[in-house]
C-alpha cells in the first residue's frame, strides 16, 4: 500500500534523522554540541526538543541544588548580619546567586550589591572580599567545564613559535585581555566599590546590560554570523576587551556584554560563547590574584577573619556555576535570551525606583 506524500516526506526525515545521529560522534559535552550548525532542515523540530528538554533539566538541578544548601544553612539564615559581618547561611544564599547569575547574562555583581544592600553588608569590608571570593568559586567552574581547551592553551603557549588554530585563539584571548589593564588606573576600584552601594545606578547598569543583549542577539538574527565558525581576529578581540571592561561596573555583565559584542562583530553565536567564556578566565584569575596580594601585605592586626563564610561561598558558587554554565551553552546555542532581557528590564526598574 503507497504513502501519501506527506507521509512519505515525513518518514524520510525521520530516516534521515536516524542516520544522521547514528553518524554523529555521542558525547555528553555542552561545548561540542553548541559548535554544531543550526540546519533549517526536517531534524530541527527535534533538535529544539531536545534543547528544550536538556535546559530545562539544568533549570531543576540548579534550582535543586539551591533549594538543598538553603535548608542546609538552616537556622544560620536567622545570624546577625548587622555591622558588616556576614553569616554561614547568608554566605551560602549569595554563592548561590553569584553561581547563577555569573554565567547567565544578567550581573553577578549587580545582584550581589543588591544583595549586600539589602543585608547591610559593607561593600568597602566583607562584601567586596567576599564578591572576589564567590568569583574564584565559578572561576573554577569555567576551569571544569573549559578544562580541554584550556589544555591546550597551555600546550600552544609552550609553542609559541608552532602556528596552530589554538595558537591564533591564545592570541586572541591575550588581546582581549590587554583593556583589563585599565582597572588597575587610579581611582578606579574605589569608584566601583562606591558604585556597590548605589543601588540605583546598579538598576542603571542592569538596563545597559539588557540593551546589549537585545542589540546583540538581534543583529545575530537579521544578520547571521559573517563567517561561522571564525576565531575573532586581533582586532575583534580588542574590542571585545574593551567591552569586557564595562563589566567592571556591578549590573553590567560580563557574559552578556563581551557575547554581545561578539555577535555585532559577526562572530557566531558558539565561538562567541567559547571567547566569553575562556578570556573570563584570564580576567577573574587576575582579580582574584590582584585581591590575594592585598591581603597578604595588609598590616597585622588583632581582628580575626572568619573563614568560613569564605568558605561556604566558594563551594555553592561552584556547584552551582558548573549546572548554570551548561545550561546557559544551550539557550545560546538557540539564541534565546529574550527572557534575560525582561528580567533585566523589570529588576533594574525595580532598583531605581527603590535606590
Amino acid at each position: 500500500m503507497s504513502r501519501a506524500p506527506g507521509e512519505q516526506r515525513d518518514a524520510d526525515g525521520r530516516q534521515r534523522c536516524s542516520e544522521r545521529d547514528a553518524s554523529a560522534p555521542r558525547t555528553a559535552d555542552p561545548r561540542d554540541a553548541l559548535q554544531e550548525r543550526h540546519q533549517a532542515d526536517e531534524c530541527d523540530e527535534d533538535a529544539h526538543r531536545t534543547h528544550r528538554t536538556r535546559t530545562i533539566a539544568t533549570v531543576v538541578a540548579v534550582l535543586a541544588v539551591a533549594l538543598a544548601a538553603v535548608l542546609a544553612a538552616g537556622p544560620a539564615l536567622a545570624a546577625d548580619t548587622h555591622g558588616g559581618g556576614l553569616s554561614l547561611g547568608w554566605a551560602a544564599v549569595l554563592g548561590i546567586v553569584q553561581g547563577i547569575t555569573e554565567f547567565l547574562p544578567i550581573s553577578s555583581d549587580g545582584h550581589l550589591a543588591l544583595g549586600q544592600a539589602l543585608l547591610g553588608i559593607d561593600p568597602a569590608t566583607a562584601g567586596h572580599r567576599f564578591t572576589i571570593t564567590v568569583h574564584a568559586g565559578t572561576l573554577l567552574a569555567v576551569v571544569l567545564v573549559y578544562r580541554r581547551d584550556l589544555v591546550a592553551l597551555t600546550r600552544a603557549a609552550l609553542q609559541p613559535t608552532q602556528a596552530s588554530e589554538t595558537r591564533s585563539l591564545l592570541v586572541a584571548m591575550i588581546v582581549a585581555s590587554a583593556p583589563l589593564g585599565l582597572v588597575l588606573l587610579p581611582g578606579v576600584e574605589e569608584s566601583v566599590i562606591a558604585m556597590e552601594s548605589q543601588i540605583r545606578l546598579v538598576g542603571l547598569a542592569l538596563w545597559f546590560t539588557g540593551l546589549a543583549l537585545f542589540l546583540g542577539f538581534r543583529h545575530d538574527r537579521l544578520h547571521g554570523p559573517v563567517a561561522p565558525g571564525r576565531l575573532p581576529t586581533p582586532v575583534q578581540a580588542l574590542l571585545i576587551g574593551l567591552a569586557q571592561v564595562t563589566a567592571i561596573l556591578p549590573g553590567v555583565s560580563r557574559s552578556g556584554t563581551t557575547i554581545s559584542a561578539a555577535l555585532l562583530l559577526g562572530l557566531d553565536r558558539a565561538v562567541a560563547a567559547r571567547f566569553s567564556f575562556l578570556i573570563s578566565v584570564i580576567a577573574v584569575s587576575g582579580a582574584v590574584a590582584k585581591e590575594g596580594l592585598a591581603v597578604a601585605m595588609e598590616p597585622a592586626t588583632d581582628a580575626v577573619l572568619d573563614p568560613g563564610p569564605y568558605l561556604v561561598g566558594f563551594a555553592t558558587s561552584f556547584v552551582v556555576g558548573v549546572a548554570a554554565l551548561r545550561g546557559l551553552l544551550v539557550l545560546v546555542g538557540r539564541g534565546r535570551v529574550g527572557g534575560f532581557i525582561v528580567y533585566l528590564a523589570i529588576v533594574g526598574a525595580i532598583a531605581v525606583a527603590v535606590g
